[in-house]
């Protein structure tokens, strides 16, 4: 199914209005609700509601004098047009919450039951408390010890959730420069609400929020890959020393992350300091020459200085004298400034070999147009502008969250964490909850941020927690002592991080396959137990685990080893058998809640018992499409299906269905386990009919004999290269 084009304007056979009020039948489980004291309705997109143009569902409505009732499938609207906004004592929903069992919404409900979403950023979090605070204004307060609100996601026990789009900024397409720009919302009194009634349906609740808030995007493949990143005044020399030094112990990496030293002395700043770089266009064709994609840091608030090496012409564009002009304000606001901005800025580094940018902005919450955040509004304006430059390529933003719609734009930057206990604990939590608002791509900063120094336990744990993380990306704060270079850590640590980044590594065809459908179904890679398992009470109290996909569960060990060199971990399992990739039991959900022990070198994940699992063998880079070395891990259990998909990786093709989707079947009888690759379904460039495939059966014995098709294989000599069998020849 293609990406869906962006339509705010609904279709008007989905819309009934009456009076002042109109209501607009998105799905037959989410519905808009507009008042308006002037009968006037807003049809423009805002930077949270991107499309109102869905199928048009069935239903059927009647009005009787003031009246009007609306039934689709699955909800009962009431409206009693009384003249005034909407209240408990004209309005209400009665909808179906679960098989047998109706709830009823109302203006004055309270959201009791709604499981949360996300917030902007952790900046100074200790674990799910700030022991830093900014406020709107971007002053930091100290010691405040405030809780992390993590807001309203689009699920709820309660069975409904409310968005609300009053008096938000507006993107009107005649204002704007080739792109519809933020103006204020009309004048006078109006409410415009978005009511998802879909009971304990979590997975329909978020399909439909796609469809409004608009789709997450499938981030090109090397996201998936390991990030190299410290906030250090490297030389070009020594990012390419690091890049060596990686290769030279088969350590993989993706993305070289440049912070904020590129640049000359500032906060904000666009000129490359040649202390560091002489020859910026050289270091990046020698680092893409290796398979690596660059990112560079902004602090754009400060605007633009004059020792910046663009700064007259960025005058001569906004008509002002280079020599009477000491700064230029940064103005998210002005189309002149931000046309500037990107064209003069942005545009010539990108030209020589920056692939996207990250933008740390959190210097504060307003500007010149009240009731605009610029932090949405600057996420919106990257993306887009890379999108309308590469309009092939798939366009990247790093940055934080910027509200509802912000999972338009992955990927997301959680902020400088402390490099505490309590931090890697909450993680898990705050990032599965993060899916419950469709912001499915955090990346955490591994290892914490500051004040520096992370212990090597905590950081090899937080090294595995990220190997089940949408984004694997190592950081730290500017301080000699915060090394996050895994090979410079003592035994056994640094061995057992290298082997956690090629586990990830190995596990990228299943994780890209469950990103891919997530574009469809709206459902994250990482989402809480509650979202596949709503009926069930233990779901709900299972922070510290989550769903890694369709067939996996994965449980990050996030406390210190005990005496014994083992680290208890509490887990709940699902109805269903699993198997403990760990320690290689196979399990039998209830379900059931257990408590395991695991060694410093584990990590607690949960294999759906029987069902094939894509892997990939002995790569460094994660540029190809198709994987060249297919590894299929299959675990004991019965028989069981999985399609994988792949794609070029890196064009805007897979929106077109430029792709294959590869069924792969597990088969098991008596005495016997088969496997079988069915024929690709699509195609694409650069796909690769033919490639080296390695099956491996969990917790199994040895067979007999393999064959494959009507051939039998050899078996490898014991010792020579693990034990196994192979296609003579091949």
């Amino acid at each position: 199914m293609p990406v869906a084009r962006h339509v705010p304007l609904a279709d008007s056979r989905a819309t009934l209005t009456l009076d002042r009020a109109r209501f607009t039948l998105l799905t037959d489980q989410l519905i808009r609700m507009e008042w308006s004291e002037d009968a006037t309705f807003e049809d423009r997109a805002t930077l949270a509601v991107c499309n109102r143009r869905f199928p048009v569902p069935e239903f059927s409505h009647r009005q009787v004098g003031n009246q009007l009732v609306i039934n689709t499938r699955a909800l009962t609207l009431t409206w009693k047009n009384n003249g005034k906004p909407f209240s408990p004592s004209n309005l209400s929903v009665v909808f179906r919450h679960r098989p047998g069992k109706r709830g009823q919404w109302k203006p004055d409900r309270s959201e009791k039951g709604n499981l949360g979403g996300t917030f902007r950023t952790l900046d100074g979090a200790d674990g799910n408390r700030f022991a830093w605070w900014q406020n709107p204004d971007g002053h930091w307060i100290p010691d405040q010890h405030v809780p992390v609100d993590l807001g309203k996601g689009v699920v709820s026990r309660d069975g409904w959730a409310l968005h609300d789009d009053s008096g938000r900024i507006v993107l009107d397409p005649a204002v704007g420069q080739g792109t519809p720009w933020v103006t204020p919302p009309r004048e006078g009194a109006h409410q415009d609400w978005y009511l998802f009634a879909h009971g304990l349906d979590f997975k329909a609740a978020l399909r439909d929020a796609a469809g409004l808030f608009g789709a997450q995007p499938l981030p090109p493949r090397y996201v998936f890959g390991y990030w190299y990143s410290r906030y250090w005044a490297y030389t070009d020399r020594e990012l390419e020393a690091l890049a060596d030094k990686m290769d030279e112990m088969n350590l993989p990496l993706d993305v070289m992350v440049i912070d904020m030293d590129w640049h000359l002395p500032g906060w904000t700043g666009y000129t490359w300091d040649k202390r560091y770089f002489p020859d910026p266009a050289r270091l990046l064709a020698r680092l893409h020459k290796r398979g690596l994609q660059l990112t560079l840091n902004l602090h754009p608030a400060d605007g633009v200085g004059r020792h910046e090496e663009a700064f007259t012409a960025i005058c001569r564009e906004l008509d002002l004298d280079p020599q009477a002009t000491t700064h230029i304000p940064f103005d998210a606001t002005d189309p002149a400034f931000i046309k500037a901005y990107f064209e003069q800025l942005h545009h010539p580094h990108e030209d020589i070999g920056v692939d996207f940018w990250w933008l740390d902005w959190q210097q504060g919450q307003k500007t010149r147009l009240p009731g605009l955040d610029p932090l949405p509004w600057l996420n919106h304006l990257h993306w887009t502008d890379l999108a309308e430059r590469r309009p092939n390529r798939r366009p990247l933003c790093f940055s934080r969250y910027g509200g509802p719609g912000a999972g338009r734009y992955p990927i997301g930057f959680s902020g400088d964490t402390y490099s505490t206990w309590k931090s890697l604990a909450y993680q898990p939590h705050f990032t599965a909850t993060a899916a419950n608002i469709l912001y499915g791509y955090w990346s955490h900063d591994i290892g914490g941020h500051q004040p520096g120094p992370v212990e090597p336990e905590l950081y090899t744990r937080w090294v595995q927690f990220g190997v089940f993380s949408p984004i694997l990306r190592t950081h730290s704060g500017k301080n000699m002592a915060s090394d996050r270079r895994v090979w410079r850590f003592t035994d056994p640590y640094s061995d057992i991080m290298m082997d956690a980044i090629r586990r990830r590594y190995q596990m990228v065809p299943y994780i890209y396959t469950e990103c891919r459908k997530a574009t469809r179904t709206g459902t994250s890679l990482i989402r809480a137990m509650y979202i596949e398992h709503p009926e069930e009470p233990q779901a709900y109290q299972a922070p510290g685990q989550y769903y890694f996909g369709d067939e996996l569960i994965a449980a990050p060990i996030a406390s210190p080893v005990s005496a014994s060199g083992l680290a208890a971990q509490k887990v709940w399992l699902p109805e269903g058998r699993w198997y403990d990739q760990a320690t290689g039991h196979l399990l039998s959900g209830g379900p059931v809640r257990l408590q395991r022990s695991y060694l410093l070198d584990e990590i607690p994940a949960f294999m759906r018992a029987g069902t094939p699992i894509p892997g990939q063998r002995n790569v460094l880079r994660l540029n190809d499409g198709s994987c060249k070395h297919l590894e299929i891990t299959l675990p004991p259990g019965d028989s069981g299906t999985y399609t994988l998909y792949e794609d070029d990786g890196y064009t805007t093709g897979y929106e077109k269905e430029a792709c294959t989707w590869i069924t792969l079947e597990h088969t098991r009888k008596p005495r016997t386990r088969s496997f079988s690759w069915h024929p690709p379904q699509g195609s694409f460039k650069g796909f690769r009919s033919r490639r080296s495939l390695t099956l491996r059966f969990e917790a199994m014995p040895p067979p007999a004999k393999v064959v494959r098709g009507s051939k039998p294989l050899a078996r490898k000599e014991p010792g020579t290269d693990g034990d196994g069998w192979f296609s003579q020849g091949e």
